[in-house]
């Protein structure tokens, strides 16, 4: 797992690379960020979350992957199988095709280890 994730974190611009599980538990992380981990894995769990209600409720369907942009880059956020969270962060001069094709292909990698 560490193997796969690694090669997101290594693409230029990606500032870090967070798996957690539904309730906001770090599985993983590779992050430059100055937040504490913890702290953000609560959050970001708390926002798929909420996106999912509003796809529920809406009746668009299950949760599957987002972006969100920021004036300086970008968060990242794609469901697995399991309802586990893969969460990406870069910058905004990272190459956001790369990123998603190698998200893809962790995604991939990582529901075949399961």
């Amino acid at each position: 797992m560490e193997e796969i994730l690694a090669k997101i974190k290594n693409l230029p611009g990606v500032l870090g690379v967070y798996l957690i599980d539904p309730e906001g538990d770090l599985l993983y992380v590779n992050s430059n960020l100055d937040n504490p981990p913890m702290d953000l894995s609560l959050l970001f769990a708390s926002l798929k979350g909420y996106f999912s209600q509003v796809l529920e409720l809406t009746k668009l369907g299950k949760f599957v992957d987002t972006f969100i942009d920021g004036s300086v880059g970008r968060i990242l956020f794609s469901n697995l199988k399991n309802d586990n969270i893969l969460v990406v962060v870069a910058s905004n001069i990272s190459n956001f095709g790369l990123i998603k094709f190698e998200i893809s292909n962790a995604i991939g990698a990582l529901e075949a280890s399961l």
